[in-house]
């Protein structure tokens, strides 16, 4: 388990002080979701409180990925990068990435398809990274059949910020999962 806190201000209404408040008040693991393009924001999120943070392969080229990847190894933090094509993919799995994303998300038209994570974990065949699908999954059984296709880890964000009562969005979430 782990919390994913927004910290890009202008696009998602992040906040750093949300890291720093949740990864205090929590003892699961926080993940700093933000765009990291520099590595002083690898130490920034240490700093804040984060466990993990995230490398987007559209925006870093494989030998930054690995240098960050080798940042976050020093810190004692995970890097969970992020793909959206098989391009994508074979960049993380150079830059020797252990946790893999699959972001269902298309950020040029943010069309949401869960069959995104499906038709890129055929790509990872014979590599061992854990792989996460995120963005899109609204349903348990989208959940299972992931599963049963490898993934391990599941971003699910929008489900739990649309619903009025997300404690027991998640409940009953895992409950369907138990």
């Amino acid at each position: 388990d782990c919390i994913s806190v927004l910290t890009e201000p202008k696009w998602f209404l992040g906040s750093d002080e949300y890291l720093k408040k949740i990864a205090g008040a929590v003892s699961v693991p926080c993940l700093r979701k933000d765009f990291t393009v520099d590595e002083y924001q690898i130490y920034q999120a240490k700093v804040l409180g984060a466990d993990a943070v995230l490398l987007i392969c559209t925006l870093l080229d494989t030998e930054t990925i690995r240098d960050y990847i080798g940042i976050c190894d020093k810190l004692g933090m995970s890097a969970l990068v992020e793909t959206h094509d098989a391009q994508e993919m074979q960049s993380a799995v150079r830059a020797g990435a252990r946790l893999i994303g699959v972001n269902n998300r298309n950020l040029g038209t943010f069309h949401t398809d869960v069959n995104n994570s499906f038709k890129l974990v055929d790509k990872m065949r014979g590599f061992s990274p854990l792989l996460v699908s995120e963005s899109g999954i609204s349903e348990t059984d989208t959940v299972r059949r992931l599963r049963e296709a490898g993934f391990r880890g599941f971003l699910i964000g929008e489900t739990f910020m649309k619903t009025e009562r997300p404690g027991d969005t998640l409940a009953d979430f895992i409950g369907g999962l138990a």
